[in-house]
């Protein structure tokens, strides 16, 4: 099997059930915005040994612009993206923040 599944039937069938279930951007409404899904993406890059075809806990439902450039952050950067804002109680908006870690 290719590395890259995005042409099977199997990952098409798990692309619609993801947004069926998440419409939204989940990046955008972290930051309080409301915007179409348009892309699936693997929170574990199959490059970084994440499964080809993982339950719909290990996708996120991006919108173009969000997923543009999460691929473009770590895929041609090979850095972490970070998560720009603070949620409704000031607490930062990206889990690896410095605010989150321990001594």
């Amino acid at each position: 099997m290719s590395k890259r599944p995005y042409s099977t039937r199997r990952w098409q069938r798990l692309r619609r059930l993801k947004l069926q279930t998440n419409p939204l951007c989940e990046q955008c409404l972290k930051q309080g915005r409301l915007t179409i899904a348009v892309a699936v993406d693997h929170l574990v890059a199959i490059s970084k040994g994440g499964d080809a075809y993982p339950g719909l806990d290990g996708l996120m439902s991006c919108c173009a612009s969000c997923h543009n450039r999460k691929t473009r952050v770590t895929e041609q950067l090979g850095q972490e993206l970070t998560v720009k804002g603070c949620d409704e109680r000031g607490y930062p908006l990206d889990p690896n923040h410095p605010w989150y870690k321990t001594g």
